[in-house]
């Protein structure tokens, strides 16, 4: 029997992640039908900043869940390929790079999370394409909020109805609440100029 009901939630919603129900080791899978998505997290400090190279965690990131070995991986091409993006504090574990529809999944344990970290954001952007430029090109784009433990889902945001010419958009961020508690929100912030433009805004 299902421990939690499934909530639509829609943009300035939060769904709590009540840690005496175990909710600390999450997933968030980014799902969509054509074009080319990809999905970032970002582990900010309090001036609205990544806390550190590392805290920008993405399809190209140099922090991998292993380390690089030549006899195993071949080169370094094929090792991003086959490995994912890890936060510093290993709290954000990204997705690998899926190139045509289908599933990117972001990984992330609550209870390791670095004290200076203040906010986890979720974002996507696409990768133009001949199938799709922009997230009025992608069909059924939804971020889906799950319980790792049990594989339950817990709540979902749905992208492609709220946006036509962005091809970035901040989807939501966890933060934690005066009970103590993660929540997540779905934010729902569109922006031009893809993976950049929100480079500028967090790593800059």
């Amino acid at each position: 029997m299902a421990r939690f009901n499934l909530q639509k939630i829609e943009q300035g919603n939060r769904f709590t992640l009540q840690k005496n129900l175990g909710l600390e080791n999450i997933r968030v899978e980014l799902t969509w039908e054509n074009g080319d998505l990809d999905a970032q997290a970002w582990e900010l400090g309090d001036e609205g900043l990544i806390v550190n190279d590392e805290g920008f965690v993405f399809y190209n990131s140099e922090n991998r869940t292993e380390k690089f070995d030549r006899a195993k991986h071949g080169n370094k091409a094929n090792y991003l390929k086959v490995t994912r993006p890890l936060s510093a504090d290993g709290a954000v574990i990204g997705p690998k790079d899926e190139l045509k529809g289908g599933i990117e999944t972001i990984n992330i344990d609550l209870a390791m999370v670095a004290p200076d970290v203040q906010e986890i954001i979720i974002s996507a952007t696409v990768y133009p394409g001949p199938e799709a430029k922009n997230f009025g090109d992608v069909r059924n784009g939804r971020i889906t909020v799950i319980d790792e433990n049990s594989g339950e889902p817990l709540c979902f945001y749905d992208l492609s109805s709220d946006f036509t010419t962005e091809d970035a958009m901040v989807v939501g961020s966890f933060t934690v609440n005066d009970s103590g508690d993660w929540e997540f929100e779905a934010l729902g912030k569109g922006y031009n100029g893809g993976l950049q433009t929100l480079v500028e805004i967090y790593a800059s």
